[in-house]
């Protein structure tokens, strides 16, 4: 039992100090982080990445209802005007199965994204962010409190319980950090380690050369 207790106080007092952290950063936000044409439309498609991974979890028809169109979600004219990588991700991420993303689903998912790149450009509230233990559940938090706010010249955005009692906000804000916590662990790395990455980097030049020398 003084296990259980001294559990529950621990999740408590984690619980107090990430919304406090999750106020500060909150208040911190200007909203002047803008997505270009370009990333605009990389949000809506992976907009549609997102709520089909929630249908796909969820098994939900009432989900899928509040997320998606019944229209198929075609392959972007411009893609082509992309850099490699991300060509290389939207052909990936959509083979026939997406489905045209609701309001709902492109603006939380572009919500989202306006946030969370203020934080990253930001060295004050990157620190703050990174002191969490659970990011995740802190950029959630980050989010639920957002939404509140009248940004970017649309209303506020409500928060959305399907019929069958899923919470969308979070599932939907769950995988969109899931998607860009990755390159954010990549850029923290390459400026703490500047040295090795370069290395690295020179190394892997040196195998290709020599690969390429010996096929000779």
């Amino acid at each position: 039992m003084t296990e259980i207790d001294s559990a529950i106080q621990s999740a408590e007092y984690h619980s107090s100090t990430g919304d406090s952290l999750a106020d500060l950063l909150t208040d911190a936000l200007t909203f002047n982080t803008f997505p270009s044409a370009n990333d605009a439309n990389i949000i809506f498609y992976v907009s549609g990445y997102l709520a089909r991974s929630v249908i796909r979890t969820t098994k939900c028809d009432h989900c899928r209802e509040y997320l998606v169109t019944s229209d198929a979600l075609e392959p972007l004219d411009a893609v082509d005007k992309f850099e490699y990588p991300v060509s290389t991700f939207l052909g990936a991420v959509n083979r026939g199965g997406l489905h045209k993303p609701l309001d709902f689903t492109f603006l939380l998912a572009l919500h989202c994204w306006r946030v969370f790149e203020e934080i990253k450009s930001s060295p004050d509230l990157l620190k703050k962010f990174l002191t969490a233990t659970t990011h995740r559940a802190l950029f959630c938090k980050v989010i639920d409190r957002a939404c509140c706010i009248e940004t970017f010249g649309h209303v506020p955005i409500d928060s959305s319980v399907c019929v069958a009692g899923h919470d969308l906000n979070r599932l939907l804000v769950e995988r969109f950090f899931n998607c860009v916590a990755k390159n954010l662990v990549k850029d923290i790395t390459a400026k703490a380690n500047p040295t090795s990455q370069g290395h690295f980097k020179t190394k892997r030049k040196i195998a290709k050369l020599q690969s390429d020398a010996s096929g000779q």
